[in-house]
């Protein structure tokens, strides 16, 4: 059954670094033409049917477990090929637009998603909210958006669905790899290696999805591990708690340390003693 709600928001509200202003939910929708665009961001996840997206002079097809990510006052038009169920909700806000390019929503497109179930529980938590016609559920609301787009970091494939490269759980294997192996001096390529492709392409794929250089990662998680250490054996000497997480010299690992902590090691440890 469609549904579909509008919420009274309060100047307070919307202050909020991501809100929404509008949700709903389709079992067929019809054609739908902007010419002008919308004045705000719009989500739109097709879980039955199928459809097609105009933007940019493209023409894009909407599957099932495919989402429509379009930017505001951006020409588009979108109608259903087959009966297609469709829920959406606009977002607002200053940090929707940051939100949503580390997600990999570069543009106005069709998205993939991996694991469409927690991306929909956010959509129908929001609806059910702004139908329930409480008074003061615009915050309710906005953390149901935010949650959305911290979740697409994690549930969409980055690109359009044209590309079929994965992302978080892609890399799962490397990530395993990494807890397992960081004590010892690891490789780009050994690390490439654990999902079958190459240094080259691996890193394309990690940068795209993590926002940072595979050895990067690796030695933030070195750092996390060699905490761990210094509050679990207090009187082990650093240059060996360096060794024993993966730093060929104690020099390299305080200076990788005190840009992390903003503290060398020494002061993370007197900081943090129990007694």
């Amino acid at each position: 059954m469609d549904r579909m709600a509008f919420l009274i928001l309060t100047e307070q509200e919307t202050l909020l670094p991501v809100y929404s202003k509008s949700v709903g939910h389709w079992d067929h929708q019809e054609k739908t033409v902007r010419k002008e665009g919308y004045p705000s961001f719009q989500w739109l996840f097709c879980s039955s049917g199928s459809g097609v997206l105009r933007v940019r002079e493209e023409e894009i097809p909407v599957l099932p477990g495919t989402g429509m990510f379009l930017y505001p006052h951006e020409p588009h038009e979108y109608e259903g090929i087959e009966p297609w169920e469709v829920d959406w909700i606009t977002l607002y806000g200053p940090q929707v637009e940051p939100l949503a390019k580390l997600a990999g929503l570069t543009r106005s497109g069709v998205y993939k998603v991996q694991q469409p179930a927690p991306l929909l529980a956010h959509l129908r938590s929001a609806q059910a909210i702004a139908l329930s016609n409480r008074p003061l559920i615009g915050l309710e609301c906005s953390k149901a958006a935010y949650s959305l787009l911290l979740d697409m970091t994690r549930y969409l494939s980055w690109g359009s669905t044209g590309s079929h490269e994965s992302g978080s759980e892609r890399l799962q294997p490397v990530f395993d790899y990494m807890e397992t192996h960081y004590p010892l001096p690891v490789t780009l390529e050994e690390l490439a290696e654990v999902i079958g492709v190459s240094a080259k392409h691996f890193c394309l794929i990690f940068r795209r999805t993590v926002k940072m250089r595979p050895m990067e990662y690796l030695n933030l998680l070195r750092i996390r591990k060699s905490k761990e250490i210094m509050l679990q054996e207090r009187n082990l000497p650093l240059k060996e708690i360096a060794g024993m997480v993966g730093f060929e010299t104690p020099g390299y690992f305080s200076l990788l340390f005190k840009k992390a902590e903003g503290m060398t090691p020494d002061l993370f440890r007197r900081l943090n003693r129990l007694s």
